[in-house]
């Protein structure tokens, strides 16, 4: 079988486990924290969530490689913010990155509704 099978490639971590490992965390500008979960529940078109969520929502990937989709809930405070990851299987330490939460705002205020929330 080759790499593209799933496979352990030899020498390399075993990629499920490897996946797992990578973390991902959001810091707002108030103070407010919030670490990413890879996949769990849904939530229906009436639920709001109780505080602040980061989850996968889609991913994949092979051996060599791996891509996720993330989800954020709500849209964070104005003032700056910082990416925050590590994958310790991988040897990546915590590693940060920021951003004027502005530049999310203001694309959000350009965003426009498809449909009605009626039309669910």
């Amino acid at each position: 079988m080759g790499p593209g099978s799933g496979d352990r490639v030899p020498g390399g971590p075993e990629p499920a486990p490897a996946r797992r490992s990578f973390r991902l965390g959001l810091q707002f500008a108030d103070g407010t924290r919030v670490i990413g979960q890879h996949g769990g529940s849904r939530l229906s078109g009436d639920d709001e969530p109780a505080g602040p969520i980061l989850r996968t929502f889609l991913g994949g990937g092979g051996p060599r490689s791996s891509f996720w989709r993330w989800w954020a809930w709500p849209l964070p405070p104005p003032g700056p913010m910082e990416f925050v990851c590590e994958w310790p299987a991988l040897g990546i330490p915590e590693t940060r990155a920021g951003l004027d939460a502005q530049l999310i705002l203001d694309a959000a205020g350009r965003s426009i509704r498809l449909w009605s929330e009626e039309e669910g």
